[in-house]
């Protein structure tokens, strides 16, 4: 993928950006099938996408259980992000969006534990494998998320969530119900 092939994507195939589930998924099969991808690609690729998932259904501005379903079968493989643009994609529509279900929050915490218990995924391979516990980038990442779920919900966490935050302290070495301690 080059840059005159993002070029090309930007100012003919999706000229006027993705308008179905259609065209994210032609853009989310180039980026699987692309082994070499100019730079230009990781953020046209993201940028693209969360526009079209974030404001251009419904909706608009926000993420649905429906879109997060969808979103989680699409970037992910039993569970897990394997690529660094998907797992940037996830963070940037939580990012983004003005709400968001529990279901993507946990799975975005999710991706955090597996990391850190199994060494699996994207996150395990950015943020160096074999560190165990608590890093300061998983830190920065946690608080994306509970950034996404205050503006979604104030201070308020899903029973769900809140297991999901408990089994990050408790598998890191930090007390239950203490996610602030890191």
């Amino acid at each position: 993928m080059t840059a005159k092939d993002v070029d090309v994507l930007r100012e003919h195939v999706f000229a006027g950006g993705l308008t179905s589930s259609q065209d994210a998924m032609i853009l989310l099969a180039i980026n699987s099938s692309c082994s070499e991808k100019c730079p230009g690609w990781h953020h046209y690729f993201i940028e693209t996408m969360t526009d079209f998932i974030v404001h251009r259904t419904e909706p608009q501005g926000s993420v649905d259980e429906w879109n997060a379903d969808w979103l989680i079968a699409m970037i992910s493989t039993r569970g897990v992000i394997n690529s660094r643009p998907e797992l940037d994609l996830l963070f940037h529509v939580i990012d983004m969006s003005s709400r968001i279900p529990d279901r993507l929050s946990i799975f975005a915490l999710e991706q955090i534990r597996l990391a850190i218990t199994d060494e699996i995924g994207a996150w395990a391979v950015m943020r160096g494998g074999r560190q165990r516990g608590l890093q300061k980038s998983d830190v920065m990442l946690i608080g994306r998320v509970m950034s996404a779920i205050a503006r979604s919900r104030g201070n308020h966490l899903t029973a769900q969530e809140q297991r999901a935050l408990d089994e990050l302290g408790i598998l890191t070495g930090l007390p239950a119900h203490d996610a602030t301690a890191a």
